[in-house]
């Protein structure tokens, strides 16, 4: 789409983001401090390839993917120059880095909460929303896996900011921390169960100490329960039935959603807001919206974010 994008970081994920720039027809510079990954920028189409930068104003957007703990620092260099950002999740580890981003001007800062663009949970949304299966009562998000590539924070932050921006797309808002129990590892949480709201509930759990990877979502309404079984399986199952229904009663049904991938979605609508179109959804206050959640998630768990 013409546009000329400074990507810094090209990682794990930023590789990724790179890939489908360029499929959007933006030219991308990249800038990452590891040699070692050039090579695979400039195979993956990568305009140029740099360790460092001076001056991004000559730039159309900036999309920020290194590790989180280097938001606070790497944003408070970029915002400086007033180039519209989109930036990984989390917005930042801490809540004291989020907030001390408010001094400068965010209006052009934007965060890649990638399911606020999933096809699955925007069905999830539509079908919690519009009452056919009744009042939504609540909510369960399950999220689950081995370890983590992600060494600079903890499951919490690496995980939990999925699950709170699922809350926010189907819910409307991210209910109220309620309590918290959290598994830790030599003071490292690996893993953390959670209780919002009440009406409608949300309850998620985060963990890195699966050795199967869950990626399960389930919108409990009056007259059935809706389900994204997985974040790749492209049918929301439906199950019609109120608390009373017999499982012979039961009627299972399954809607296919959009094969399109969240991270392509998000980042043509970048590109295009790049080119005029509106702005991205997720703006900085839904970020630190989403940061203070997670911070008192921690301090409900037991010890202090």
């Amino acid at each position: 789409m013409g546009s000329r994008i400074a990507l810094i970081g090209c990682g794990l994920w930023g590789s990724k983001i790179l890939r489908e720039l360029v499929l959007l027809g933006a030219g991308v510079d990249v800038y990452d401090t590891n040699p070692g990954v050039h090579s695979l920028a400039q195979g993956l189409g990568a305009a140029g390839v740099f360790e460092s930068w001076t001056d991004l104003s000559a730039y159309d957007g900036v999309v920020l993917a290194t590790p989180s703990s280097t938001h606070r620092s790497l944003l408070e260099r970029i915002l400086s120059f007033s180039v519209p950002v989109f930036v990984e999740k989390p917005l930042t580890t801490t809540l004291e880095d989020a907030l001390a981003l408010r001094r400068f001007n965010t209006d052009k800062l934007f965060i890649m909460h990638i399911w606020t663009y999933h096809p699955g949970i925007l069905m999830l949304r539509d079908i919690a929303q519009s009452g056919e299966l009744g009042a939504l009562l609540g909510m369960r998000s399950t999220r689950t896996n081995w370890t983590s590539p992600r060494t600079d924070t903890d499951s919490v932050w690496n995980l939990a900011p999925h699950d709170l921006t699922i809350a926010k797309v189907v819910i409307g808002e991210i209910p109220v921390p309620r309590a918290a129990v959290a598994e830790r590892h030599n003071g490292t949480i690996r893993g953390l169960t959670a209780i919002l709201g009440s009406s409608p509930y949300f309850v998620l759990e985060v963990s890195n100490r699966y050795d199967q990877k869950v990626r399960e979502v389930r919108a409990h309404c009056e007259n059935g329960v809706a389900i994204m079984e997985n974040d790749t399986s492209g049918t929301i199952k439906i199950l019609h039935g109120d608390a009373n229904c017999s499982t012979q009663d039961l009627r299972v049904e399954y809607r296919r959603f959009s094969e399109a991938t969240a991270l392509h979605l998000e980042l043509l609508e970048f590109v295009r807001y790049l080119n005029g179109g509106p702005a991205p959804r997720s703006t900085f206050n839904e970020g630190l919206e989403v940061v203070e959640a997670l911070h008192r998630l921690v301090e409900l768990s037991g010890e202090q974010a």
